[in-house]
Parts: C-alpha cells; sequence; structure tokens
C-alpha cells in the first residue's frame, strides 16, 4: 500500500497500551515509548478559503463571514491513501470530492500532561 503524507509532519502512530489513559481525551504517551509506526514528513496539500461576505457594521471589533472554500491542490497520482489535513478534507467535502481514499489522524497523543503539543496519534481515519 501506497501512502503519501500531505502534511509537512512526521505521523508517529502509538497504541493504546503505550499510553497513559486515565483521561481519555489527553492521551498521554508513557515514558521510554516510541511509535510504533512513523511516516515521514510529506509534501503539504493545500486548499483555497475565503469568507462569507457579512455586514460588519454592527460590530467594533473585526468579524468575518463563515469560511468558504473555493479550491484545493489536486492529489499526486499513483498513492492509495492520502494523509491531509482537516481543513483539506472539509474542502475536499464542501467541493462536492471524493474523500475515500483521504486519511487524517484520529486518537491525538500528547508528550507530556504539561506540554498539550501533540507528538502522535493511535491511527488513522480513512473516508
Amino acid at each position: 500500500m501506497k501512502v503519501f503524507n500531505g502534511t509537512q509532519h512526521t505521523i508517529n502512530i502509538y497504541t493504546l497500551d503505550q499510553c497513559d489513559n486515565t483521561d481519555p481525551r489527553k492521551l498521554i504517551v508513557l515514558d521510554g515509548q516510541s511509535p510504533c509506526h512513523v511516516i515521514p514528513a510529506g509534501t503539504n496539500l493545500n486548499c483555497v478559503k475565503v469568507n462569507a461576505p457579512i455586514d460588519d457594521t454592527a460590530f467594533d471589533f473585526p468579524v468575518t463571514g463563515a469560511v468558504q472554500f473555493t479550491g484545493h491542490d489536486d492529489l499526486p497520482d499513483g498513492y492509495d491513501i492520502y494523509i491531509v489535513s482537516q481543513l483539506f478534507r472539509a474542502a475536499v467535502v464542501a467541493l462536492g470530492g471524493d474523500t475515500s481514499h483521504l486519511a487524517t489522524v484520529n486518537g491525538v497523543v500528547y508528550q507530556d500532561i504539561d506540554n498539550p503539543r501533540p507528538c502522535g496519534c493511535l491511527g488513522l481515519a480513512i473516508g
């Protein structure tokens, strides 16, 4: 199976038993654990977004209309799965495209409780 990583991030995949899951919403990788699978950083796939028109005269602070998508990068040929950002997938959905080969990270894993930056995930959500 050929996987294209359409993000600029390395995808580190851990198993649930490699994590402290005391709080299932904040999985923390246990000390000394290494990812069971690593997908190297790839080439970023982008979408084009604009904001819907809105009458902002009633506000005394900046506001914009809801996000709308007008396009996205083409997927390169020859891959079975394309790892993309949630934003890119949302653009494909909004524009009526096929998401059956798109994957996003699923089950975010954090390095430690004091550093809320993600360090990996439990796997990919496809479709």
